[in-house]
């Protein structure tokens, strides 16, 4: 039994040689998850993830540091969303770690291995599809919620807009209360006793945190550019994301947000699935 034992150690050691000698790489889909939805809603996570990508060394420049505990904080939003509206959000997140493809950033510094682009265009591609799907299925709006840990504040929500130029469609639509008002996603998280940062002020007066302000993913995809749909970064400390609750809070702050401005686009949903 020992010396079978030790042939498999020896095999499997022989077998992994030759795949990394012959270059072989990851299946990019296998590295992403993906799920469509049927509410006017998208939610992204691209630092959750903790998998390996076959043949591409780590990073030598930029954050690796995992946003831990993002991925099970947006499942749980995604199923709290799906009880209180009867259906799901889209869904796309990372399964690579950020150590060797960081997915929120601009091609040119988000990986250093050829190696790694099929993957990192993989993840933006689902996003570009859905957003693309969210944009002619419900032409009055629909949000991104792109989700991220912070180590600073460990109970803050921080809230990345650029300042309001990745929502402007909803801004021009709504004004600024579907921003920073009661039934506005911060707002309806700061009015179940959570702190967030801008404090429901208008845009810019107090500006975003620097560092939290909205980074690839909103830009790329928010309704600042022509399209896109409206796109929050979500900053999310720590003490929150290890907080079971919370994520149901959140859910819960998305759905008050969709029946203040997304109501015809839920209600569209309701209908067709009844048919």
């Amino acid at each position: 039994m020992q010396n079978t034992a030790s042939f498999v150690r020896i095999f499997l050691l022989l077998l992994l040689t030759v795949i990394h000698r012959l270059g072989f790489t990851a299946d990019p889909d296998s590295l992403i998850l993906t799920r469509p939805g049927n509410l006017p809603i998208l939610l992204t996570v691209p630092h959750g993830g903790a998998s390996t990508v076959p043949n591409v060394p780590l990073r030598n420049s930029g954050t690796t540091v995992t946003d831990a505990y993002t991925l099970e904080t947006a499942e749980a939003v995604a199923k709290q969303l799906e009880r209180a509206l009867g259906a799901k959000p889209y869904f796309v997140a990372a399964r690579f770690s950020r150590k060797y493809i960081d997915a929120n950033r601009a091609a040119a510094e988000a990986y250093e291995a050829p190696a790694a682009k099929p993957v990192y265009d993989a993840y933006h591609r689902e996003i570009a599809r859905y957003v693309a799907e969210l944009r002619q299925r419900f032409p009055q709006g629909a949000l991104l919620l792109d989700i991220h840990g912070h180590g600073d504040a460990p109970d803050v929500v921080h809230r990345g807009t650029r300042n309001g130029a990745t929502v402007a469609a909803l801004l021009r639509r709504h004004g600024n209360a579907a921003l920073t008002g009661p039934d506005s996603v911060p707002g309806a998280l700061a009015g179940r006793g959570y702190r967030v940062f801008p404090p429901n002020t208008p845009p810019g007066n107090p500006p975003e945190h620097r560092g939290y302000n909205g980074g690839h993913t909103v830009h790329l995809y928010g309704s600042g550019g022509p399209a896109g749909i409206d796109a929050i970064q979500l900053e999310l400390g720590r003490a929150l994301r290890t907080d079971a609750r919370f994520g149901v809070a959140l859910g819960d702050a998305i759905t008050v947000f969709c029946r203040a401005y997304l109501a015809g686009e839920v209600a569209a949903v309701g209908a067709s699935r009844a048919d």
